[in-house]
């Protein structure tokens, strides 16, 4: 699945970034420090470029997301005991971000229809306006069902998104605040011990 490749992949660079970091101010050798320095900066002008990517490939990217969202959608089905951790996951994330969003599916609740949970007619019951027990069966997908919510996730989530830009831009320009902050302690520690080296 390509979102949880994508999840791994950024949670291993994180952690090999955090021990570097922690293993460069523990060696108090400004070399090390001089070069993690180079590499926040080259994370956040990376970050940067891939913000300016976004805005221009928006369409491209809006469809590959779409595709990850429909091939976890495959995942989904009802709680088991020999489910493994990312089914669980899969299926918590669903149904928490369509009862805090009011939404079903990726587009429409029609998407369950190709999936093989939503095959005999089902949706999640996280779908329902109000949850009670088999709301989400013996659905008609050929039809509007006014007990169900009609906004897809992608929508539900970029309407979010505008109503709340100022925070998102805030906490955007924090993040990189803080990441710029981390590149000048580094510059900064590594002058330190370059000094005592010079001083010794």
């Amino acid at each position: 699945d390509v979102g949880a490749a994508i999840s791994i992949g950024l949670g291993g660079v994180l952690f090999l970034l955090g021990l570097l970091g922690l293993l460069t101010s523990c060696s108090r050798s400004y070399s090390w420090s001089y070069c993690f320095s180079i590499i926040l900066l080259v994370i956040v002008i990376l970050q940067c470029l891939a913000g300016v990517l976004v805005i221009f490939f928006r369409n491209e990217i809006e469809k590959v997301v779409n595709k990850s969202l429909r091939q976890s959608m495959r995942s989904y089905h009802l709680p088991d005991p020999g489910d493994s951790p990312y089914q669980v996951t899969v299926r918590n994330t669903w149904d928490g971000i369509q009862n805090i969003l009011g939404c079903c599916g990726v587009m429409a609740f029609t998407d369950w229809s190709d999936t093989e949970f939503g095959t005999p007619g089902l949706v999640p019951e996280s779908c329902c306006k109000e949850v009670v027990a088999g709301c989400g069966s013996d659905i008609d997908f050929g039809v509007d069902n006014p007990d169900l919510h009609q906004t897809g996730c992608v929508v539900a989530v970029q309407g979010e998104m505008a109503e709340n830009i100022e925070m998102v831009v805030a906490v955007i320009a924090g993040l990189l605040a803080v990441q710029v902050l981390g590149v000048c302690l580094s510059c900064c520690l590594a002058r330190s011990v370059q000094v005592e080296h010079c001083d010794l």
